[in-house]
């Protein structure tokens, strides 16, 4: 088992998109609503990823947040937006999202993402989803 992934996500719709994929991938998956206490729950779920869509409700606030906690400082956050959203994934990678993508990676693609991400962590990618 891939552990816990945690989503942050405001659109139900969209959270059973990605949820689903996160569980073929063997994550448990942990859904917490952003504001008050987010962290603290996000730290109770005992996170192996950190999954936030950036249109959500202080989006970029929480993964500074997250970064700024103690526990959950080096914990792997992928941040998300519409492929048009540029300031967003920009606010996602300004708050210290290893990497931002576009909702269709997140969907279509998220193995390859996570890989990314990974690859990211070692300093061996850049920050953002590249489509081509």
């Amino acid at each position: 088992m891939a552990g816990t992934a945690v989503l942050v996500e405001d659109n139900l719709m969209f959270a059973m998109r990605v949820t689903p994929g996160l569980q073929r991938l063997g994550y448990q998956v942990r859904t917490v609503a952003a504001g008050a206490g987010a962290v603290d729950r996000i730290a109770l779920a005992d996170p192996a990823l950190l999954v936030v869509s950036l249109a959500g409700r202080g989006a970029a606030d929480l993964i500074r947040a997250v970064r700024g906690h103690a526990a959950l400082a080096s914990l792997p956050v992928l941040g998300y937006a519409g492929h048009v959203e540029r300031e967003l994934l920009q606010a996602g990678r300004d708050a210290g999202a290893d990497l931002v993508a576009p909702n269709s990676a997140v969907v279509k693609a998220l193995p390859e993402v996570l890989d990314k991400l990974r690859r990211r962590e070692t300093g061996d990618e850049p920050d953002e989803w590249d489509e081509d």
